[in-house]
């Protein structure tokens, strides 16, 4: 039989014993919960109810007791006196129904039915009785009372004597029961011990002693039948580890050949290695290194506490397992070792050497060339705010910081070539560095654009002396390629107190201030080529701001309009055509002059779509005056970088139909500072399109000759700075000269700014014919044009009245 089988009996038996068992527990503690609650609801309950009118019974006797000594003798009980004894009757016979609804005894039975049925034939009074005679009823039925539940007492007393033997015959049967079902499972774990354990004691001997590779008698098999199968298995164990250690010793040679030869190859690629390596144990003594390694430390043989052979005990410091840490170690020769340190099992260390002395050289030299200028060899811009944050931080010492900018750098460039700016450069920067001291930081920021850092200035002061220095040094030409080039410069200056670090203030924006300054000195041209940052200069910058979003702002709006001025032919005394000129009315500070926002136009990049709109604008407006009056339109020379101005001017006739005859283009002098011949090819294709070419400002340049020689324009406009004052002879000399060459060239001229009578009176005896300025009229809207138009033709016999006769005619 199998010990499945014996298990399965065995316990089936003692689950049935285990059942029968409970059954009779249950059997038992139900018995005994049935006689408690019998005893309950039987007596306990009536008694206490019969204990109830018995209590109320006797405090109505005592209260009519009491009410007899107190008063007088009445011949019957008051209405207070009969209603509680109603009452008390009533509230009694319900509780003798309750007692008689119970499951009581007969014999109390028949006595609480005697005394419910003279209690009713007392009730049927409804009080109407002698105090007397009320209390002597009272006394009798309280004392009945007591009677029957003396009675019901007794009649408890038995029940519970009885419920107490019963439930003492049942713990006595359930300790009978639980002792045999104790003696059922001990026999049971006795049969377990003798199918199973002893069998599994004997299969544990046996599986140890093989898995230790023990000499084991053969096993045979025996005992039930599950013992069996596993010993059949342990004898086909047996079997098979014998052949398999016969194996094994034919395979221990093999293998520790091919342990060698791989030993071998190990040992080469070791040695091979460009990377001294060296492996430590726990104890930071040497297990195994490679030849690099006894190259750069000598040969020491396994077991070697590593003090022996490191001079820095931090490289046998120990790590976590897997742990890795990277430095660099410099050795007794002088070579830069960069040292990989990995932990292993058992608090071991693997370590790295490779020497990367010319790697660290090349990363020393490329950084020194991303932090200087490979040019002057000076600290480059990123350097040198690398510095200037780093005392900025520190806030401790006052300091300076001066920018200086070479004025004219680029024609140099083109004068002299690139290869004399860049010696020019050279010089200036070590100029400076022998100007600023040894204590100055000085950098080159990029063209011809320099940096100056000098710390521990006492005074804002200082710092303008220093700057004024470097300026004055402008004052010697430079001596560049056997040649003297004089140039000049421009410097913005910052004095940083000290005491403190200076809130927001970082490189960068100490770097803005001085470029603020330097464009403050930039303006004030040679006259005032230094100037230091004030706060001021930051608001200004800020209403620029203010006012380059209002002027985005207004072109959306239509804040901007054109209003025109009229300039006159006086010899034919009618107005030959108009100029547009812009105009900003803001909703906040009323009209805004050209002057102020057609430059931040040009810096911002919004000229373009100005110029556009202010361009297309007058073509279509003008479409609207009668045919022979021209429409003049100015364009600046930012609007020439544009690659699509042809187009955009082409764009402008063909939408308006604005004949292109009727169209003049002004432009100015400064045109042509860059890229002239980019202006010229533009301009010449302007004049092949049918548009009348005009030069404004003509005489307040430098070349201007030079550009009429080598574009014919159509018409020349005297500035007004000639026309303010013509009793100077210097002006009337050049207002003469300006006649006599346009007459050479055959351009005709336009004279500006006429105010007054006398100076149009001059310029009409002069032989200048094409007239503008307040005097005439002032810019108007467009609306006003045949105002103007009819205005100015009514002036002309008392205002405007000339000689016919010119004394000189010198420009029709």
């Amino acid at each position: 039989m199998s010990i499945n089988s014996r298990l399965i009996a065995g316990s089936l038996v003692f689950a049935l014993l285990a059942v029968g068992f409970a059954g009779f527990a249950y059997h038992s503690q139900r018995t005994s919960l049935d006689l408690v609650a019998g005893l309950y609801d039987r007596n306990l309950e009536p008694m206490l109810a019969l204990q109830s009118a018995e209590i109320r019974i006797r405090s109505l006797h005592q209260r009519l007791s009491e009410t007899a000594e107190t008063t007088r003798q009445a011949p019957g009980l008051d209405a207070r006196e009969a209603e509680s004894f109603r009452r008390t009757l009533a509230e009694t016979v319900g509780d003798l129904e309750d007692i008689l609804a119970a499951r009581i005894a007969p014999e109390e039975h028949a006595a609480v039915s005697g005394l419910l049925y003279d209690l009713t034939r007392l009730q049927a009074t409804s009080g109407n009785l002698s105090p007397r005679l009320a209390r002597g009823e009272l006394a009798e039925f309280s004392d009945r009372l007591s009677g029957a539940g003396a009675q019901m007492r007794a009649g408890l007393d038995a029940q519970r004597v009885g419920a107490v033997e019963r439930i003492d015959r049942s713990i006595a049967g359930n300790l009978a029961g639980l002792s045999v079902v104790l003696l059922v499972l001990g026999g049971f774990l006795l049969l377990l011990t003798r199918l199973a354990g002893r069998p599994l004691s004997r299969l544990s001997l046996l599986g140890r002693a093989l898995a230790a590779g023990e000499t084991v008698e053969p096993i045979r098999p025996s005992g039930p039948v599950e013992v069996r199968d596993v010993m059949e298995a342990l004898r086909a164990m047996q079997v098979r580890c014998s052949k398999l250690q016969g194996a094994m010793t034919s395979e221990t040679g093999f293998l520790a050949g091919q342990l060698a030869m791989q030993q071998t190859q190990l040992e080469a690629a070791l040695n091979n290695m460009t990377q001294a390596l060296c492996m430590l144990d726990g104890e930071k003594r040497l297990v195994v290194c490679n030849d690099r390694f006894i190259e750069l430390f000598g040969k020491f043989e396994p077991g070697t506490p590593a003090r022996m052979f490191f001079d820095d005990s931090a490289l046998a410091l120990q790590l976590p397992e897997n742990g890795t840490s990277n430095h660099l170690h410099e050795t007794l020769d002088g070579r830069t070792m960069e040292v990989k340190r990995r932990g292993i099992k058992d608090r071991g260390l693997l370590i790295t050497f490779e020497d990367i002395t010319e790697r660290q050289g090349i990363s020393t030299r490329l950084e020194h060339l991303a932090n200087h200028d490979g040019l002057t060899g000076l600290p480059n811009r990123r350097r040198f705010g690398e510095i200037l944050d780093g005392l900025l931080s520190k806030g401790l010492k006052p300091l300076g910081v001066i920018v200086v900018d070479i004025s004219s750098f680029k024609s140099i460039n083109d004068n002299y070539g690139h290869a004399a700016g860049d010696a020019l450069l050279k010089e200036f920067g070590q100029r400076l560095c022998g100007i600023a001291g040894s204590n100055a930081t000085i950098a080159r920021l990029g063209g011809d654009e320099f940096a100056v850092i000098v710390p521990g200035l006492r005074a804002p002061e200082d710092v303008d002396v220093l700057a004024q220095s470097i300026l004055a040094s402008f004052a010697e030409p430079f001596e560049v390629e056997n040649r003297r080039i004089v140039a000049a410069a421009h410097a913005g200056v910052l004095f940083v107190p000290g005491g403190e670090r200076t809130p927001g203030l970082d490189a960068d924006f100490a770097l803005q201030n001085c470029d603020l300054a330097l464009d403050q000195a930039k303006e004030g041209g040679r006259r005032r080529p230094l100037r230091r940052f004030v706060p001021a200069m930051r608001e200004r910058l800020q209403r620029r701001r203010e006012m380059e979003l209002d002027l985005r702002a207004a072109l959306e709006e239509e804040q901007i309009e054109l209003f025109y001025q009229p300039f006159i032919d006086a010899g034919q005394r009618r107005v030959i055509g108009f100029e547009a000129l812009l105009r900003w009315r803001h909703p906040g500070q009323g009209t805004i002059a050209p002057s102020v926002f057609i430059p931040l136009a040009e810096e911002t990049g919004l000229i373009e779509q100005l110029g556009i709109w202010a361009l297309e604008k007058a073509c279509h407006q003008a479409t609207q005056w009668p045919t022979d009056l021209a429409i003049s339109v100015n364009l600046s020379a930012v609007q020439f970088q544009s690659a699509t101005l042809v187009e955009d001017v082409r764009r402008a006739l063909a939408a308006s139909g604005l004949p292109a005859s009727r169209l003049q283009i002004e432009v100015t002098e400064s045109l042509f500072i860059d890229e002239s011949d980019k202006v010229l090819s533009i301009l010449t294709e302007f004049r092949s399109m049918g548009l009348t070419i005009s030069m404004d400002d003509f005489g307040t340049g430098y070349s201007s000759l030079g550009y009429l020689s080598r574009f014919p324009f159509d018409k020349i406009k005297i500035d007004q700075s000639f026309v303010r004052d013509m009793r100077r002879p210097e002006n009337i000399a050049i207002v003469r000269s300006v006649l006599g060459l346009s007459k050479a060239l055959e351009m005709q001229v336009i004279a500006e700014g006429i105010e007054t009578e006398e100076q149009m009176r001059i310029l009409y005896d002069e032989g200048c014919r094409e007239m503008q300025g307040y005097y005439f009229s002032r810019p108007r809207p467009a609306a006003d044009i045949p105002l103007m138009l009819v205005d100015i033709s009514n002036r002309w016999n008392h205002d405007f009245a000339v000689t016919e006769a010119p004394r000189r005619e010198v420009a029709a």
